[in-house]
């Protein structure tokens, strides 16, 4: 690409470099952000002109991306501000559930406050360790039916973060690890939690273990700061584990075969801050590893979504991205030499980011950015962008050669719908390239020692792009 310093250039640089490059064929950024039909000029020239008046203008929008910190300060000082305190919380509803699961054994059970105190306390004994937390005004609830576990009610919460200094250790006494007077407890909290239903097979004597987050259950939070945060599960959430042997799932001392996970509609809301995940999901196999004379086996995510979308007053981002690892997970991967041409990474991956922006722009403005990549050589990948702001769209194909070597050689080629384009063959060792329609060049793009970008034009006129 022609314009390193800017953000198009690093996303596109880096999915080079990471996966190796992608796609055959360009995107269709006709479809993407853009709000009607620019028109193409009648003259091959003015072709190349609107070419590079397009990339510009999609540069200067996403320069505007640099102060991005300060753009949008608001939102995410109110997501890093609450979203750790809804993790913690959704973490302690979770607990209590597989506690209360484990205890019933398979019976059907009830738990009050007092109660679900007594489980956590139990687990610090267990695993000589502090508990957890420190609740007040409990008044959770947990209901248990065979597998399955609900748990409403609300509590004041703080979390363990360590012991206090000058107290009397006595590791081998169970009750000093029920003393919370030993520890810290932190970040307070008040977690309310409205019919959350998990299902679950913890006592379960199998191989294949089923668990559900059931869609209703919604899961609030204040923290300290009075500052708000909501979790709901508005579709059912699944995951799956197999294993090569039937047993309960804490008596299973190997990895599993395979796993896989589907989070479906889960929503975060904070202030004016809204985000869907409307579909996280992956699937792994366990695969063998060889090192030298050593071989172990690990969990390999082969198979990767992402989908969702972040809501700020009147700005909207889309996200949609999958990876694929193509490799053959059923023979022994030789990393005792790292990567060769008979053990890489072989890999596709799709992202699409579209929504309205305000970028560099006043008000917010339709956008899209579309890449496909691919890597299935040891040496070589590919990878197509389609970009689109407003009625600007361009078409961008990168190839990576030497991609096992330190400083792979990357080539770009940028087109216009109206036929204009520019072609590159190492960008990073750019200087000057023409801008063509078919075999004539109408100008020459040159980058100066201000590290600007120059075009002139077979008529003498100028424009400059500032990265």
């Amino acid at each position: 690409m022609l314009f390193k310093k800017t953000l198009l250039v690093v996303m596109c640089s880096t999915v080079m470099v990471a996966c190796g490059g992608g796609g055959s064929s360009s995107g269709d950024s006709s479809t993407g952000g853009g709000n009607g039909n620019v028109v193409v000029p009648a003259s091959d020239l003015d072709k190349a002109k609107q070419l590079i008046d397009t990339t510009k203008a999609i540069i200067s929008y996403y320069d505007g991306f640099e102060d991005i910190a300060d753009n949008y300060k608001t939102p995410v000082t109110v997501i890093n501000d609450t979203a750790l305190d809804l993790s913690r919380g959704t973490g302690m509803v979770v607990l209590l559930a597989e506690l209360a699961l484990e205890d019933a054994k398979g019976q059907s059970k009830s738990y009050n406050a007092a109660a679900l105190e007594a489980l956590l306390e139990q687990d610090a004994i267990n695993n000589d360790y502090p508990i957890e937390y420190d609740l007040k005004n409990n008044t959770l609830n947990i209901q248990v039916t065979a597998g399955s576990v609900q748990v409403t009610g609300s509590t004041d919460v703080a979390y363990w973060d360590g012991f206090k200094d000058g107290i009397s250790w006595d590791w081998s006494n169970s009750q000093w690890w029920m003393n919370k007077a030993n520890f810290i407890y932190t970040n307070q909290a008040t977690v309310n939690v409205n019919n959350v239903v998990i299902e679950a097979p913890f006592v379960s004597n199998q191989k294949t273990y089923n668990f559900k987050i059931a869609k209703g259950g919604v899961i609030d939070i204040t923290n300290a700061a009075k500052q708000k945060a909501k979790f709901s599960f508005t579709e059912d959430s699944t995951a799956q584990l197999v294993y090569a042997v039937s047993d309960t799932m804490n008596n299973q001392e190997t990895l599993p075969t395979t796993a896989a996970l589907t989070l479906k509609g889960l929503v975060f809301e904070s202030a004016d801050v809204k985000a869907t995940l409307s579909e996280v999901s992956s699937e792994a196999k366990q695969a063998r590893f060889k090192n030298g004379v050593e071989t172990a086996e690990q969990l390999i995510p082969y198979k990767l979504t992402l989908k969702g979308q972040v809501a700020y007053l009147k700005e909207v981002l889309n996200l949609d991205v999958t990876f694929k690892l193509n490799n053959d997970l059923s023979k022994v991967i030789d990393m005792s030499a790292g990567e060769t041409s008979t053990s890489f990474i072989n890999a596709d991956l799709a992202v699409k980011l579209d929504g309205n922006l305000k970028g560099a722009n006043a008000a917010p403005t339709p956008f899209s950015i579309g890449i496909t990549a691919k890597r299935a050589e040891y040496t070589k990948g590919n990878a197509t962008v389609a970009l689109a702001v407003d009625k600007n769209a361009l078409d961008i194909e990168l190839t990576a050669t030497d991609i096992d070597k330190e400083s792979p050689i990357v080539s770009g080629l940028i087109k216009h719908k109206n036929g204009a384009f520019v072609q590159v063959a190492d960008v990073q060792k750019f200087t000057s390239a023409d801008v063509k329609v078919g075999s004539t060049s109408y100008g020459t793009i040159t980058k100066n020692s201000s590290d600007q970008y120059v075009t002139k034009f077979i008529d003498n006129t100028i424009t400059y792009i500032t990265p």
